[in-house]
């Protein structure tokens, strides 16, 4: 990442920045090299596959709040809500959109739906289907609906979690 970003200054004369980036930047390697070079980011992490973020920064005690771009007094809130986590040195933002939230629960439980009759029917098509297969609990000669499977999934409806070491308010950092 390092190179690319001496390209980008050189290139354009740029002096000060902030990287913003998905969790396919997500790296310990990327993250120390900006650390090391002392450049500002905002990156996507990886919640369900980091255990300290699974396991801690999202069951971490507090509550959501609206976010609000700087600045204004507006009196009708995003929908988005955040909450910052300080753990380990590291600063992170958990951004929950309720809206998505709706939209995943409501995607999954078509998926359920449409397992619970493929189950009565062929339920040998679904071992070989990823997105089923995240749901079902394979047995000897029988295949069933994992409800722990389905309750762990949920926790994710919507969220999504970012790491930062800017000074933005944890309201900027999720609306950047």
């Amino acid at each position: 990442m390092i190179p690319v970003i001496d390209r980008v200054r050189t290139r354009f004369n740029v002096g000060q920045f902030c990287i913003v980036a998905d969790r396919g930047m997500f790296s310990s390697d990327n993250i120390q090299d900006l650390e090391q070079g002392q450049i500002p980011y905002i990156l996507g992490a990886r919640m369900r596959k980091v255990k300290k973020i699974r396991d801690h920064v999202l069951s971490h005690p507090g509550r959501y709040r609206a976010a609000r771009p700087e600045g204004t007094l507006s009196k009708d809130p995003s929908p988005l809500k955040v909450k910052e986590v300080l753990l380990g040195g590291n600063r992170y933002v958990i951004c929950l959109n309720p809206r998505q939230a709706r939209k995943n629960a409501a995607d999954r439980q078509g998926i359920l739906d449409f397992l619970q009759e493929k189950i009565k029917t062929n339920s040998k098509d679904l071992i070989g289907n990823k997105g089923y297969r995240k749901y079902v609990k394979i047995e000897k000669d029988s295949v069933s609906i994992d409800q722990d499977k389905i309750q762990w999934g949920s926790r994710f409806d919507g969220k999504w979690v970012l790491m930062t070491n800017t000074n933005l308010s944890k309201d900027e950092v999720a609306l950047k």
